[in-house]
């Protein structure tokens, strides 16, 4: 990382700007700049549009992608120093905020008959118009848990922030409002149940208890949830950065349960590649649940940042990521699935096809993995979505620099 950041530094002040390390004096109508989560946007695709676009205008382009860690990130780089990124890959939260900031441009792709509805209802909560945003993958927090170590399954927050019986053999993501909302629906865990019937009816009511979590960055609610976390600290094994999947995945972890994304679990349940390239057979003992108070479901969007220089470069890319056959390659390498219809209907037919070929005494895991990827309308409705923090974000960062080692 050091090396990198000292190359960085230097080819910045080569090309007199600190607002992208690509293109010193390159062509801009002839390249198409992304500013991504790594490895999230398939290297294949990203060939296959420089050859399809060139067919379709006559004209060469290069897509040229840079990497953030945290969505936050994208503050800096577009809201902050303008830079002129084409494309941008946000989570919803921040699709609000930069639609809320004047930031975005129009897509000029209409996605209405392109996503399942049910996503394209998700969506609506950050872009009611869905004008501004094209959804690309989709997701959920919830828990990963080892049962072989368990020997029961998980159902409630309680395995990662009780202690008890989980005593030193948990983990919490090192990302501020997954650990944030975890420790908020953990703290709210009898209100939420009252709103459920026990947890047994997510209706109207629970919902809009739970999803009413995911603005409250009151005073007391950021102190109530450091407290919580705080508490977790002395039994946790691993602040999970990256590599707490792939250490759970080898069985060579003491971590029995870990506040997970269901991309990372569902990428080392099943056979995977490590970090170093290296082939895996995927871990039948681990499980995912959302748990019983409830867990966020997320979409990751693309954007047109309003300081993109490649404006149609940009819409092409955007219909060409919609067609089927890119949205299902994009899910197989990213680990997560397409909201877009015709490519979740066919990844859905190939993944129940071969679960229904597993032995028998596997069906429940399969059951679990499929509702995992596919979550169905009781899992969904055990989610909520995040919203943007506006101005009292810093409140929430403050708190988790000072209570995350690693933040």
């Amino acid at each position: 990382m050091k090396k990198l950041l000292t190359w960085a530094l230097a080819l910045t002040l080569m090309c007199g700007t600190v607002a992208t390390f690509t293109g010193c004096g390159a062509d801009r109508s002839e390249q198409l700049k992304i500013y991504a989560p790594g490895e999230y946007i398939s290297p294949e695709v990203k060939d296959a549009f420089e050859t399809w676009y060139e067919d379709q205008t006559g004209n060469p382009i290069e897509v040229v992608e840079d990497n953030f860690d945290t969505v936050e990130e994208i503050m800096t780089q577009i809201e902050m120093d303008r830079a002129d990124y084409d494309l941008a890959l946000p989570s919803d939260y921040y699709v609000e905020r930069m639609i809320d900031k004047g930031l975005l441009l129009e897509t000029g792709i209409d996605v209405t008959d392109i996503i399942k509805p049910e996503y394209i209802e998700q969506s609506r909560v950050s872009d009611p118009e869905m004008k501004y945003s094209v959804p690309y993958m989709y997701g959920t927090f919830g828990i990963m848990y080892d049962y072989s170590k368990t020997g029961e399954h998980i159902t409630s927050w309680q395995a990662i922030f009780a202690g008890g019986d989980y005593e030193k053999k948990s983990s919490t993501k090192a990302s501020v409002r997954e650990a944030y909302t975890s420790a908020l629906i953990y703290n709210a865990r009898d209100a939420l149940s009252a709103a459920s019937d026990g947890f047994t009816d997510y209706g109207a009511d629970y919902q809009a208890a739970l999803q009413a979590l995911y603005s409250d960055v009151s005073e007391a609610s950021v102190a109530a949830a450091r407290t919580t976390l705080e508490a977790q600290r002395s039994y946790i094994v691993k602040w999970d950065e990256e590599d707490v999947k792939f250490s759970m995945a080898g069985g060579n972890s003491d971590i029995e349960v870990a506040l997970m994304w269901s991309c990372d679990a569902g990428y080392v349940m099943n056979d995977y590649e490590d970090d170093n390239g290296e082939e895996h057979t995927g871990n039948r003992n681990l499980w995912y649940v959302i748990p019983e108070e409830g867990g966020n479901i997320y979409m990751d969007c693309f954007v047109i940042p309003k300081y993109a220089a490649n404006v149609d470069a940009a819409r092409m890319f955007l219909q060409f990521i919609c067609m089927k056959d890119n949205a299902i390659l994009s899910s197989e390498w990213a680990g997560a699935i397409s909201p877009v219809s015709e490519a979740y209907d066919e990844l859905y037919a190939q993944y129940t096809a071969e679960a229904a070929e597993a032995p028998a005494e596997q069906k429940d895991w399969y059951d679990m993995y499929l509702d995992m990827l596919f979550p169905g309308a009781e899992t969904r409705a055990r989610c909520g979505i995040m919203r943007d923090y506006g101005d009292d974000e810093s409140r929430v960062i403050t708190m988790f620099n000072d209570v995350c080692p690693v933040a």
